[in-house]
């Protein structure tokens, strides 16, 4: 059968699926365990229902198990295709207690857990500390199976060494008692991933006056722009698989601008104008998690860090009409625009058929000067679209 998975980049194992035959279908289908075998979303994963033993110790390094747990219960569940080789199949079950990997023979390949427990034996020492096991039992499991298909050799051996239960190493090992070659290894391995963006958006860029400072004595109001902002950079997906966190390195350019008139609230106590325009560069680095994560929309949110240089141009302070004096207040009280500065952003967006983004963030202030008679500070926040390339 053929139609369209609601994939979501599960954390966990799915038990069910929902699915449409075609997009347009206003009802969908939910599939179990009870009535598929298999399902596959193609060019991402495949999951296939397997009856066999789920082991249950917890094995989190921060919190080892007291002794020595062989806990486990039969279930029917999906597991994850992670490769199907000429000897073996690897394959993994997540859920809330922790991952397991399993291997499977040729030609049913029916799966065994690989086997790995971490837990505290206080009667192994002499120290009150005792010490925390770490039983590698997936290391003999696969041991065993290399010299069965005499796939052993220094290669292998090397691989043996220091590997860990995490899937880059499991991945590693039955590829090369399958002998699989390096394309198959990318193919099937979860590796990460890199593409580009290009951004475009509006800053709304926000000055206003320190409250402590002369210059709000002064009586100088605040002041908004809408100028234009671009950027671009990278994208990383540590697990281009499940996607579900990015960082992002990029460069940006903001526009901002500063321009009011107002009555002086001090001597000489006429009506002036002050403004400047601003420009931004800043280097952008974020954390983004998608927190809906389909494979044509994403709902994410994320933190970063700002660091900004900025240049001035067209600064004036003085009266708003030459005719009248000012006490040529703008050079007795000049702009100090400080150069640098950072800030952190928060951002959230949405992002349509793998290409397009729409997005919102706000960075906190900044400061515009950096003392005499004024005191300003800017925040700036954009409303945009970006464009990603190469995904």
């Amino acid at each position: 059968m053929r139609g369209f998975i609601d994939y979501r980049n599960w954390d966990s194992n799915p038990s069910a699926i929902s699915f449409k035959s075609t997009l347009n279908d206003r009802g969908k289908q939910t599939f179990t365990i009870s009535n598929i075998k298999l399902f596959s979303v193609s060019g991402f994963v495949t999951y296939k229902r397997f009856f066999c033993s789920v082991s249950m110790d917890e094995t989190n390094t921060a919190h080892p198990n007291t002794a020595r747990d062989t806990s486990y219960k039969m279930d029917t569940v999906f597991l994850k295709v992670l490769q199907l080789g000429k000897h073996l199949a690897l394959y993994a079950y997540a859920d809330q207690v922790k991952t397991r990997f399993y291997v499977g023979e040729y030609p049913d390949y029916a799966p065994t857990e690989l086997i790995y427990r971490l837990y505290y034996d206080s009667g192994a020492v002499t120290d009150r500390r005792g010490r925390s096991v770490d039983e590698n039992t997936y290391l003999k499991q696969l041991f065993a199976l290399a010299n069965k298909y005499n796939a052993l050799d220094d290669d292998l051996n090397r691989a043996f060494q220091g590997a860990n239960y995490l899937l880059p190493d499991m991945l590693n090992i039955v590829s090369k008692i399958n002998g699989s070659s390096k394309t198959e290894l990318k193919k099937n391995s979860e590796q990460s991933k890199l593409n580009f963006f290009i951004s475009a958006a509006i800053n709304i860029s926000n000055t206003t006056s320190q409250g402590t400072s002369y210059t709000a004595g002064g009586g100088v109001p605040s002041y908004t722009s809408y100028l234009p902002a671009g950027s671009l950079g990278i994208n990383f997906f540590p697990n281009a698989t499940t996607g579900k966190v990015e960082f992002r390195l990029g460069v940006m350019i903001a526009q901002g601008r500063f321009n009011t008139m107002y009555q002086l609230k001090v001597s000489p106590y006429v009506p002036v104008r002050a403004t400047f325009d601003q420009l931004g560069s800043s280097i952008v680095a974020d954390i983004i998690y998608n927190f809906y994560n389909a494979e044509n929309f994403k709902f994410y949110a994320g933190v970063g860090l700002t660091f900004t240089h900025f240049s001035y141009s067209n600064a004036y302070f003085g009266s708003q009409n030459p005719a009248v004096s000012d006490n040529n207040i703008g050079s007795t009280e000049p702009f100090l625009f400080n150069p640098t500065d950072n800030s952190f952003k928060f951002q959230i967006g949405a992002q349509f058929a793998k290409k397009l983004e729409i997005f919102a963030n706000y960075a906190t202030s900044t400061a515009t000067t950096k003392g005499g008679y004024w005191g300003l500070n800017t925040s700036n926040s954009q409303i945009g679209i970006l464009y990603l390339i190469g995904k």
